[in-house]
């Protein structure tokens, strides 16, 4: 459906979000993150000890996990669940950075031959997959079904999949020279309506201070925190470096919010990463391209 030159820049402007995201990912303390305890104009090793021995420039397991897909999307000519979820597997065997719920369940779920093996989580971080199928997908329709496969392969509710398909529908526009905002508002109804609601009230919270309207939202895992917080930042920010500076400051799972934040920034603006400083570009995209 697009082109390779698109889809990598939108991969670059999530790894960047991701690693920025590092050094203050899932620190909750807001006395703390108010007192800004990181120079956020550099990357940083992380402060909480869910990463482990991460370093300053390196990823986030989103981040890293994401890197496979886009691997897996360029040795494979579509997204197919089960061959995904076998491929994933075998790479989280073998990953020595953090292994969240959804990872653990759906890795003891296929060790035991349980179906469906996915997870049932609602979290947030998988919406971020929605990227990785824009060059190989035939059509709209295609592109959704492989966003599914891609998102439920570890993944496996409505909500987290229902929200990736809102924002792939809105990428697909916006990507075809759509305006961002129209186009998050004119796909609204493709959410259920608990969603639907939190959405509007995102796109409507423009105007407000950044750290108390995630706060208010609430910045933890789960989906309904973060589709809010993602509409907040995409209609409030025009450039890329504030939105991910505002963004980690909130505090929590400020790399989930952050990537899609800035992958729908970055298809509204496909500058949008060549104009942040070099110093702020992770390591991966230091030493190969995307």
């Amino acid at each position: 459906m697009f082109t390779r030159e698109i889809a990598d820049r939108l991969f670059k402007a999530a790894l960047i979000a991701d690693s920025h995201a590092l050094g203050l990912h899932w620190i909750y303390d807001t006395d703390l993150l108010d007192r800004e305890p990181l120079d956020l104009n550099r990357l940083h090793a992380p402060m909480s000890h869910w990463h482990g021995i991460r370093q300053a420039g390196e990823q986030t397991h989103y981040g890293d996990q994401l890197v496979h897909l886009v691997e897996y999307c360029r040795q494979h000519p579509r997204i197919e669940q089960e061959h995904y979820q076998r491929a994933w597997a075998s790479f989280m065997q073998h990953y020595t950075g953090y292994q969240d719920k959804a990872t653990v369940t759906t890795l003891e779920r296929l060790e035991h031959g349980r179906a469906p093996a996915a997870s049932s989580s609602t979290e947030l971080s998988a919406v971020i997959r929605m990227i990785a199928p824009l060059t190989l997908a035939k059509d709209r329709d295609d592109y959704l079904d492989q966003v599914t496969a891609a998102v439920s392969a570890t993944h496996d509710s409505e909500l987290t999949i229902q929200t990736a398909h809102y924002f792939a529908r809105v990428l697909i526009d916006v990507l075809s020279g759509r305006d961002l905002i129209r186009s998050l508002e004119r796909h609204l109804d493709q959410l259920p309506p608990e969603l639907q609601t939190l959405a509007t009230e995102g796109l409507a919270s423009a105007g407000e201070d950044t750290r108390h309207t995630l706060r208010r939202f609430g910045i933890a895992c789960d989906t309904r925190h973060g589709l809010p917080g993602i509409l907040h930042l995409v209609a409030r920010f025009t450039s890329l470096e504030p939105l991910m500076k505002e963004n980690v400051l909130a505090g929590g799972d400020s790399s989930a919010r952050g990537m899609v934040a800035a992958v729908l920034l970055t298809a509204a603006d496909p500058d949008q990463p060549e104009r942040l400083p070099a110093h702020l570009l992770p390591c991966i995209l230091v030493s190969k391209t995307p």
